[in-house]
């Protein structure tokens, strides 16, 4: 995986050379090349990753890329300066790109990507205006299977749920999931509630899925939320790398670069005429597993068929 500081200067890089580049095939096409925005944090590794996915897979197609740095100290007048450059697309990546994307009056097609969609629903009636969008949610279906093919000895899996957050029911967890798996599901809606929610789920499952969730899961509640697994042996299922790495037994998480390359994909779509609506979840996965707690919890992953997970030592 590149660094932020790779990704940042290799960003930095691409984005003169695709402009001249994208500009001579528009040409060459025999007509001016359709301009696509990107705006996303430069800083925050992951949405670096995905529009260096996405820049990638655009390469081929027709289309000036200009980016745009949502956190910084110009964007306000670089992003009007682009919108007064009437671009096909706008791609906004992450939360904040979408909310700063969203507030701004333009008759422009807009994708966003990198974010929930509790999260983006959050931000009606704003979130009427995207058109198109590949969220990171994963389904609790393909997040089971993903368990089964490592543990297939291990059946019975626990889901805190937030219902704050608007996303499925409970019900709708269950049918997502299939007849076939074994689910306990809890809700908890407060930090505070978030260590008795976890340690309910004692000799009933044999994991525990922690669904992405920022008001959940933080700095605080990580590490006593870490300890509680261990002495419980309960293991955690996270939704990111950094939850592996403080000491999630398993993570299965959106390839970000994969998530760049998808909303690529939706974005040539989108630069065709007539209507572009899609809603996506992610269609490549990282599972990872750490192997040092899987060792403290007394267990190991099976190298069944399938890709190899990530494992963290």
């Amino acid at each position: 995986m590149l660094s932020r500081r790779s990704l940042s200067m290799a960003l930095a890089a691409a984005l003169g050379y695709r402009r001249l580049s994208a500009a001579l095939s528009g040409a060459a096409a025999g007509g001016p090349a359709k301009r696509v925005v990107v705006v996303f944090p430069y800083a925050l590794e992951p949405c670096a990753e995905a529009v260096e996915g996405f820049r990638q897979r655009l390469s081929s197609q027709a289309a000036a890329l200009g980016l745009l740095d949502v956190n910084g100290p110009a964007f306000a007048a670089e992003v009007a300066q682009e919108l007064a450059r009437n671009p096909a697309v706008i791609v906004a990546v992450g939360s904040d790109a979408v909310r700063a994307v969203l507030t701004r009056e333009a008759a422009v097609k807009t994708v966003s990507t990198m974010t929930l969609e509790a999260d983006q629903a959050a931000a009606a009636p704003l979130a009427g205006r995207v058109n198109a969008a590949v969220y990171l949610d994963i389904p609790v279906r393909t997040l089971v299977g993903e368990l089964r093919r490592l543990f297939p000895d291990k059946a019975r899996v626990g889901i805190i749920r937030n219902p704050a957050r608007g996303g499925p029911t409970a019900a709708q967890l269950r049918a997502q999931a299939g007849e076939t798996a074994a689910l306990e599901i809890a809700d908890c809606a407060t930090p505070d509630e978030l260590l008795p929610v976890f340690l309910s789920f004692r000799k009933k499952a044999d994991f525990v899925i922690c669904l992405p969730d920022g008001s959940l899961y933080n700095g605080a509640t990580a590490r006593p939320l870490i300890m509680a697994s261990l002495e419980s042996r309960l293991p955690i299922v996270g939704f990111s790398p950094s939850f592996v790495r403080a000491g999630a037994a398993v993570g299965v998480y959106p390839d970000y670069r994969g998530i760049g390359e998808q909303t690529a994909d939706l974005v040539r779509r989108c630069l065709e005429p007539g209507d572009c609506t899609s809603w996506e979840t992610p269609k490549k996965l990282t599972a990872a597993v750490n192997a040092k707690v899987l060792r403290m919890l007394g267990m190991e992953y099976s190298r069944t068929a399938g890709p190899e997970p990530v494992i963290l030592r």
